[in-house]
This record gives C-alpha cells, sequence and structure tokens, in this order.
C-alpha cells in the first residue's frame, strides 16, 4: 500500500491523503521510534478529534500501526 498526497497519487494501490493526512503520516514514518498520540498532536497542531480521525483511516489502511509506545508506519513506501 502506498500513501500519497491527493494530487500525486496514480497507481491503484495508492491511498489519497489530504494535507492534514499527510501531515500526521509524514511525522510517524520519520521517527524510528513510535510516536504518542501527544507529540502527533504537538507537531501537527491538530485539534486531538482530528488526529485521532486520521490515525484511524491510515490505520484502516494499513499505512501505520497502534503499538503500547506510540504509532509506527511505512507511509509512502
Amino acid at each position: 500500500m502506498i500513501a500519497c498526497r491527493a494530487e500525486d497519487c496514480l497507481e491503484d494501490g495508492c491511498v489519497q491523503l489530504t494535507e492534514r493526512e499527510s501531515s500526521v503520516c509524514d511525522l510517524i514514518c520519520s521517527s524510528k521510534e513510535p510516536v504518542t498520540f501527544g507529540r502527533l498532536k504537538e507537531g501537527t497542531a491538530l485539534h486531538q478529534e482530528i488526529v485521532s480521525r486520521i490515525l484511524h483511516r491510515l490505520m484502516t489502511h494499513g499505512l501505520v500501526a497502534k503499538t503500547d509506545d506510540g504509532y509506527l508506519g511505512e507511509c509512502g513506501k
């Protein structure tokens, strides 16, 4: 599964991400360590409800996984 911004998504297996979704995905995928929910809120400056909805969508598509320590992902791969 590939994650990309909507305007760049040309493949069938691509999940189109909004700018907000991309910001969450990029923050998670740029970290080698699990990213906490609090760090995602602070790093994206998004309301917790929005971050929660975005995480749910990313997990549904298999781009992000929740661990005991936070969120890990392989967005854009």
